[in-house]
């Protein structure tokens, strides 16, 4: 995975909401100097941080990350994209998800 990457993906759903860094900069509590940095691929973001941009433009970490990843590194990508997905559920709903998982790996 090229670290630049990510950079351009974000900048591209930057760009296609028409903000500039220092809008997307404002929504996601971080400097412009940083959103910059990220974009030409000199930082790579925090998870907490990744996840805040990825919520500001109103996206999924699957749209910023889908093919960035080698073969071997793909089954790392879906787990992350579920735990993303896991984390945005109510707790109730979390422990009806944890449930099936249970049931599905209980042995016969």
């Amino acid at each position: 995975m090229k670290l630049e990457s990510i950079g351009v993906r974000i900048r591209e759903k930057r760009e296609q909401k028409s903000w500039s860094q220092e809008a997307l900069a404002c929504e996601a509590d971080l400097s412009t100097v940083y959103i910059g940095m990220i974009e030409r691929g000199e930082k790579v973001p925090r998870l907490q941080t990744f996840l805040r941009i990825v919520d500001c433009l109103e996206t999924t970490p699957n749209d910023l990350l889908v093919g960035l990843f080698s073969e071997n590194q793909s089954e790392e990508v879906e787990t992350f994209k579920f735990r993303y997905e896991l984390a945005k559920l109510s707790v109730k709903d979390k422990k009806k998800i944890y449930k099936i998982l249970e049931a599905f790996f209980e042995e016969d």
